[in-house]
């Protein structure tokens, strides 16, 4: 995967252009190429518009600068991190990238983070983060935690985690910052994935709104980690009883799958298609636990549907998913949860309505 540095001389030879007829072919004065010309490093020279002209007319330069500018942040990062005595598994990131179609570009940015984090550095991990309130962004940072699957970026992601640990609290000391909020939430939900132990001290009795979206992400972290169906029953009583656990509860969904754009308030829309939480919601129905399926049936369903009653103009297919996962479960209350909102469904219209409040 490394990409050596290239001079224009050489990524045009096979081309059979000099420079003249580059300059030429391009716009560009002679003397502009000249200075570039035979420099491996002349990517580091040129400025936009002349490499945006470089592009439109040369073979192998738009390659090679994506190329060579993924490979330059990948090799700096593994360095990075190796100080710390973090090991990046260039075989893995391989695989993710090549054979899993993983964009480059997200597995970078989650190792960027996992080198904050690994710094100490609050202010700059917080503004990382929160930049990963997303469906694609979450799973590349799974891959440093280690909690997608047997393809972990890292050799030994327990370093990681044991700094995780100790920024939670930093970052719920910024309590009037967004982007902690979300940092943390992010954290406490990889954390409690890769332990399986809830490290928040938030208490269900005690959440308020610098809390409560880090309540959530450790209590769905939980689920998925221990497949434990009275976390996910006790947590949808905290919902109907929590008006700010449920206003999160609401929120999280829409704005995980960019529906909604995230908003400190945790407002929604009054009218929303929520079509890609649909897909995400239909996904997990499919591949999750019992613990999480419950939960979905029980406590995240219902609410997506007083938002869209439409479900992403997908209801048909919630009930066929729903049902033919209701039909393998192996737990009662699981399977009574699916049937309540197959009974729903066939109870109610599908017509776009109100959100849930969003006031505070």
């Amino acid at each position: 995967m490394p990409v050596a540095p290239k001079s224009l001389a050489r990524i045009a030879e096979p081309s059979g252009f000099g420079m003249a007829d580059v300059a030429f072919l391009a716009g560009l004065d002679e003397s502009t190429v000249s200075r570039l010309w035979d420099d491996p490093e002349w990517l580091d020279r040129i400025k936009g518009r002349s490499l945006q002209s470089l592009v439109s007319v040369l073979p192998g330069v738009g390659e090679y600068v994506l190329g060579f500018s993924l490979a330059d942040r990948r090799t700096r990062l593994a360095d990075q991190l190796d100080g710390r005595s973090v090991q990046v598994d260039q075989e893995a990131f391989r695989r993710l990238v090549q054979e899993r179609r993983i964009p480059e570009q997200y597995l970078s940015n989650a190792l960027d983070t996992a080198a904050c984090v690994l710094d100490g550095d609050v202010r700059k991990a917080a503004s990382h983060l929160a930049r990963f309130w997303g469906r694609r962004q979450d799973y590349a940072l799974g891959f440093v935690f280690g909690t997608n699957d047997a393809d972990s970026l890292l050799v030994d992601p327990a370093p990681l985690v044991a700094a995780a640990i100790d920024m939670v609290d930093r970052l719920a000391a910024r309590e009037n910052s967004f982007h902690a909020m979300v940092a943390q939430a992010n954290l406490l939900h990889h954390i409690t994935r890769a332990t399986g132990e809830i490290v928040s001290t938030v208490s269900e009795r005690d959440i308020t709104r610098s809390t409560a979206l880090a309540f959530r992400s450790s209590i769905i972290g939980e689920i998925m980690a221990t497949d434990d169906l009275d976390v996910a029953e006790r947590y949808g009583r905290v919902v109907q009883s929590s008006h700010l656990a449920a206003l999160v509860e609401g929120w999280a969904f829409p704005t995980y799958t960019h529906d909604a754009k995230p908003t400190p308030d945790f407002s929604l829309p009054r009218s929303v298609l929520l079509r890609h939480t649909a897909e995400e919601v239909l996904r997990e129905i499919d591949t999750y636990n019992e613990a999480y399926l419950f939960y979905l049936a029980e406590t995240s369903i219902p609410m997506i549907l007083r938002t869209d009653p439409t479900f992403g103009l997908q209801r048909d297919d919630l009930r066929r998913r729903l049902r033919t996962r209701a039909e393998s479960s192996g737990q009662a209350r699981t399977a009574a949860a699916c049937a309540a909102i197959l009974r729903e469904l066939d109870d109610t219209p599908g017509t776009l309505g109100d959100p849930v409040d969003s006031a505070w």
